[in-house]
């Protein structure tokens, strides 16, 4: 499973962020902002993906 810059899956992300909607009280999930620039062409595509899924997983999960 590819790992991100931080050592963690998306997966494992992902996980992380169900488990604390579904296991804590949390009112708001606070994501940084993301602009991940891989040259100065390209950019990575898959981070604004992954966002909108940790979002979603939470919305989902949520008490």
């Amino acid at each position: 499973m590819p790992k991100t810059s931080s050592g963690i899956s998306a997966n494992q992300a992902r996980q992380y962020v169900t488990w604390c909607a579904k296991n804590t009280n949390a009112a708001y999930l606070h994501i940084a902002e993301a602009a991940p620039v891989l040259s100065h062409i390209k950019t990575d595509n898959k981070t604004g993906k992954l966002i909108a899924y940790l979002v979603t997983d939470f919305i989902k999960n949520c008490k």
